[in-house]
This record gives structure tokens, C-alpha cells and sequence, in this order.
């Protein structure tokens, strides 16, 4: 009797193990893509930082002020993106990683004066 119940289990498994192997093989293009769209999101929120940091600095003597000059900033950004056919950030974090680099920029010229 154990022998039947043991022979029965490793069926089973084995059907499982099968199921999953067979599953996983007419899915993989779909997971390996979203894990590529996944990998590029993760790219694109570590490097906003330093693309805003960049384009804030280009900007930094443009004649526009205030929120001409931070509109400006996220279509640079955006465009940033797009050329590079990453998914692009939303707005809520262009802006912060915009002022994010402009406080930044700002401590580092005030820290410059004080010299």
C-alpha cells in the first residue's frame, strides 16, 4: 500500500513539475518583457536625479524664470526619455527631481560664495 501512495505522489509531482515547465516555456517572451519593462522603469527612476541635475544646470543662466524655466526643464527631460525609448517619468516626479537639482544647485553656489 505505501508503495502505491508513494508511486502516485512522484506522478503527481512529476505532472506538476511538467505543468509548470510547459507553462512557463509558452510564457517566457511575455514574462522576459515585463521583466525588460521593469528593468528599464527601475533605469529610468535611478538616473532621473541625475538627468534633472544636468538639465537644470544647462538651464541655469537661460533667461526664462520660474516656471518657465521648470516647464522647460521637464520637456527636456521628457524629450531626454523619449529619444532613448525609456518609459518616460511622470510628472510628479520630473518635478521633484527638478527641485530636487535646483535646491542642490543652489547649496553648492552658496557654499562656493562663502570660500
Amino acid at each position: 500500500m505505501d508503495n502505491i501512495l508513494l508511486n502516485v505522489s512522484a506522478v503527481v509531482v512529476a505532472l506538476v513539475v511538467s505543468y509548470f515547465v510547459f507553462w512557463y516555456r509558452n510564457h517566457k517572451t511575455e514574462i522576459d518583457k515585463k521583466r525588460a519593462k521593469g528593468d528599464a522603469l527601475a533605469f529610468v527612476v535611478d538616473t532621473l536625479g541625475q538627468v534633472a541635475t544636468n538639465v537644470v544646470y544647462d538651464l541655469k543662466d537661460s533667461s526664462e524664470k520660474g516656471a518657465e524655466k521648470k516647464e522647460q526643464a521637464k520637456v527636456k527631460i521628457k524629450s531626454f526619455y523619449a529619444d532613448a525609448h525609456l518609459p518616460a517619468p511622470s510628472d510628479a516626479q520630473v518635478s521633484g527631481a527638478i527641485e530636487k537639482a535646483v535646491a542642490i544647485m543652489k547649496l553648492s553656489n552658496e557654499g562656493g560664495k562663502n570660500e
